[in-house]
């Protein structure tokens, strides 16, 4: 226990290739958390942040301030005179590589399963959709929404239009 701050630690040990790892899970993890936008505001509308988002940050922090004892070169830029360090360009440009396929890959999946929900109520109606169970709905949406994703997967988002006579509507993982 360290006895100045009362608070019981514990010691990891880690090859280098683990620490590389762990800072890329949890620079990830970071970028994740704050684009889930997972703040709060009290009462006057100020934003009060996120618990989460801040933990997160101060693990990233902490570890970076480890990275002296690593051989990570390739991560981290160090700056002596300031005593910190920063990610590195090549770094920070996989990582970008990284969320931007996880972010398209989620919106293709999502945008497919909506879409695909939409065409099964118009073919079959939604009282039939209602009626699918979870174990059915797999094997029945499946072929409706495959060719979304397939398209999305094949040429992104360029094909896609909206309907401009149409309200706009937020997507939901609902049936409706």
């Amino acid at each position: 226990m360290d006895i100045s701050t009362g608070i019981n630690m514990q010691k990891i040990e880690l090859t280098d290739k683990q620490y590389h790892l762990l800072l890329k899970l949890v620079s990830l993890g970071v970028d994740v958390i704050d684009n889930a936008a997972l703040g709060s505001d009290d009462e006057e509308g100020t934003d009060l942040g996120s618990p989460l988002l801040d933990e997160a940050a101060g693990l990233e922090d902490y570890l970076m301030t480890q990275a002296k004892r690593f051989d990570v070169k390739d991560v981290l830029q160090y700056d002596m005179d300031e005593d910190s360090s920063e990610f590195s360009d090549a770094f920070k440009a996989e990582q970008e590589v990284i969320t931007h396929n996880a972010y398209l890959n989620k919106s293709a999946e999502i945008a497919s399963f909506q879409l695909g929900m939409r065409d099964y109520k118009k073919e079959h109606g939604i009282d039939q959709l209602k009626a699918i169970t979870p174990d059915e709905g797999v094997e029945q949406l499946l072929p409706f929404s495959m060719k979304y994703l397939n398209e999305i997967f094949e040429n992104g988002f360029e094909n896609f239009y909206l309907k401009t006579e149409d309200t706009a509507k937020i997507i939901s993982l609902s049936a409706e």
